[in-house]
C-alpha cells in the first residue's frame, strides 16, 4: 500500500489541533481513527509497536516489583 506522507501529516496536524482545543466531535474521532490507520500503514509502525510493547512490559514488571 502506498501512503502519501502529506495525508499522514495532515491527519496528524488536524488531530493535534483538535486535541489541543479540546474539540473532538464525530469528525474529530474519524480524523483520529484515520491517523491511526495511516500510522499503521507507514514505516513508523514497527517503531511504534516496539515502543508500546516495551512500555507494557515495563508496567508489567513494575507491578511485579510491588507484589
Amino acid at each position: 500500500m502506498v501512503l502519501s506522507i502529506s495525508g499522514l501529516v495532515l491527519a496528524l496536524i488536524l488531530t493535534a489541533v483538535m486535541l489541543r482545543t479540546r474539540y473532538l466531535p464525530i469528525g474529530g474521532a474519524l480524523t483520529a481513527a484515520s491517523l491511526g490507520y495511516f500510522l499503521a500503514a507507514s514505516g513508523a509502525a514497527p517503531a511504534i509497536n516496539a515502543f508500546f510493547s516495551a512500555f507494557a512490559a515495563g508496567i508489567s514488571s513494575l507491578g511485579h516489583s510491588f507484589g
